[in-house]
């Protein structure tokens, strides 16, 4: 597919500048391009490029990939099939690559593949649901709550924690919202169940640090009763949810001012 688009080597998929440039920042792109496969299907990609270009950036990635470890592209490459694996909706990965120069990482890429009319869950909170009636949009946020508690759940029973479990590292799909999509995941990691301990609550309080200004209290609470599968909350929960909102507290400030509050 790709071969006859000629960018079917390293070399050209890293200079391919063809498409729509989405975001660029932090020594990274994003292109959005598109691609008539071998049936005459356009299929619609992202292509994600990293760059390691100056001192700073190979000190922070030294053991991350830029002579030691795997490469952001092949971590998140590895984590987003780690979780379709646990029947999970993602990003379908399409591939990645790296490019060294006598052991060290200069750039690497990933490609995956785009979700069909899905939209960032920041940019459904903020603009599509304010526009929606009352009931309509109260009825659309009791899905959205039980869509991410599955999800997250899914995760975290199976040892895997996100460790960036924003919502604009989470898509939304559907006339009805109903289906979410999880990608953006370089840093996840998988633990054994006993390594895990209190590590997914790294993820609760990063989904939650937004939360505040979109979902009532008694929402938040019901993102968690769902997540647990529980009907009630014991002692030790209620400890739990307050080291959760200890931990989002620092992360808060920083969320709201990325979404303008």
């Amino acid at each position: 597919m790709l071969d006859s688009h000629g960018v079917g080597t390293l070399s050209s998929l890293l200079n391919w500048e063809e498409g729509v440039l989405v975001e660029s920042a932090n020594g990274s792109e994003v292109w959005r391009v598109s691609i008539t496969d071998s049936a005459g299907v356009e299929r619609v990609l992202y292509l994600k490029k990293y760059f390691i270009y100056d001192a700073k950036r190979l000190r922070s990635e030294f053991l991350k990939g830029a002579f030691f470890g795997r490469s952001k592209a092949s971590r998140e490459f590895g984590n987003l099939e780690r979780l379709r694996g646990f029947e999970i909706d993602v990003t379908a990965p399409v591939a990645f690559g790296e490019e060294r120069s006598l052991g060290r990482l200069t750039r690497c890429f990933l490609m995956t593949e785009e979700v069909p009319e899905s939209r960032n869950l920041d940019e459904v909170l903020m603009k599509e649901l304010p526009e929606m009636p009352a009931r309509l949009a109260k009825s659309t946020r009791q899905s959205l709550i039980f869509r991410l508690a599955e999800a997250t759940r899914k995760m975290h029973r199976n040892g895997f924690v996100h460790r960036g479990f924003f919502f604009r590292n989470i898509l939304i799909s559907g006339n009805r919202f109903n289906r979410v999509f999880v990608f953006d995941a370089p840093r996840g990691r998988k633990w054994p169940g006993w390594l895990l301990g209190r590590k997914p609550e790294k993820d609760l309080a990063t989904i939650d640090s937004a939360a505040t200004v979109f979902f009532r209290r008694t929402e938040r609470l019901r993102f968690y009763l769902k997540y647990h599968e529980i009907e009630r909350l014991t002692s030790e929960h209620k400890l739990t949810i307050a080291r959760i909102l200890k931990r989002a507290e620092p992360l808060r400030a920083r969320q709201l001012r990325r979404l303008g509050f």
